[in-house]
Order: C-alpha cells, then structure tokens, then sequence
C-alpha cells in the first residue's frame, strides 16, 4: 500500500476530466476519497480498483453470467 495521496487536480488529471467534475461526482460516483480538513483525497490503488469495478464491458459480456 503507497502512501501515496492524489488530490482533486491530480485526480481529474488522471480522468481527463475537469476538477469541478471530481467534485460533482466523488459522492453521487461513489469514488473512494479522504477528507484532510476540508480538502479531498483519494489514494491511486484505490481510484485503480474503483475504475475496474465500474468499467463497462461489451454488450455481448453482459449477459453471461
């Protein structure tokens, strides 16, 4: 496990996203965060599993169980 912290601008540059979309999404997209006062920070090894939890895969994958 790193100790490694990521902050909301590392983040949504690891997303290709904007920094306001981390916000937005950390609660309602579930993405795993730490509160350091009043700042956000996520852990990479964390924000790795999360994005292999949510992937989504092929229609013809789907449906097997």
């Amino acid at each position: 496990m790193s100790n490694t912290l990521w902050t909301v601008k590392d983040l949504a540059e690891f997303l290709d996203k904007p920094t306001s979309w981390v916000y937005q999404n950390h609660a309602r997209e579930k993405i795993p965060s730490y509160r350091v006062g009043q700042q956000l920070r996520f852990r990479p090894d964390e924000i790795e599993r999360w994005l292999h939890e949510h992937r989504l895969l092929p229609a013809h994958n789907r449906d097997r169980h």
